[in-house]
């Protein structure tokens, strides 16, 4: 039964987050996140996936701070350790720190503009991919496949919103002071 409820806060966590991103105001945006970030809590407590609800809660607050204040490099370096608290008392597995790592990648993602993050987007999508995997969550698994294809397509095809910088350069150059 879990494991169905399971599937179904995570169906409905996606299609709130889908839809938040066709809201044109913050606020409306947020609010939809933190709905879909509930159900996606919901979600990782069905499967038993303590560091994946704890990720996702801490996501939450995370998100707020990024736009609260001005520093977004700051903003993640005062988030690490954090992480480091989540993984030492939710750790259960090796697998169980794909999340941690995933939410790392995505909080590092957002310092970046335009074809970085998809970059890194996509390596976001693949450590929760693992994850999910791990845990058997059917629905994510789904999700983020599509999400990781459809980030790959935007960096391959010709996009006129994208600059055309090199990716490989701007992934190498050292951002974080």
């Amino acid at each position: 039964m879990n494991t169905i409820l399971a599937q179904i806060t995570a169906t409905l966590a996606w299609t709130i987050l889908i839809a938040s991103y066709w809201k044109n105001k913050d606020n409306k945006l947020l609010y939809l996140h933190v709905i879909s970030c509930i159900f996606f809590a919901l979600n990782y407590i069905f499967l038993t996936a303590y560091t994946g609800l704890l990720v996702v809660v801490f996501e939450m607050i995370r998100d707020i701070l990024y736009i609260k204040f001005n520093d977004d490099k700051k903003t993640y370096i005062y988030t690490l350790p954090i992480y480091a608290l989540i993984g030492i008392f939710s750790y259960n597995s090796f697998w169980s720190l794909f999340s941690i790592f995933a939410s790392l990648n995505d909080g590092y993602a957002l310092i970046y503009k335009e074809k970085k993050v998809v970059f890194l987007s996509i390596i976001t999508y693949i450590l929760w991919l693992i994850y999910d995997i791990y845990y058997i969550n059917y629905a994510n698994i789904i999700a983020e496949s599509v999400l990781i294809l459809s980030n790959i397509f935007i960096l391959i095809l010709p996009n006129k919103n994208l600059k055309n910088d090199n990716i490989i350069t701007k992934i190498n150059r050292n951002t974080i002071k």
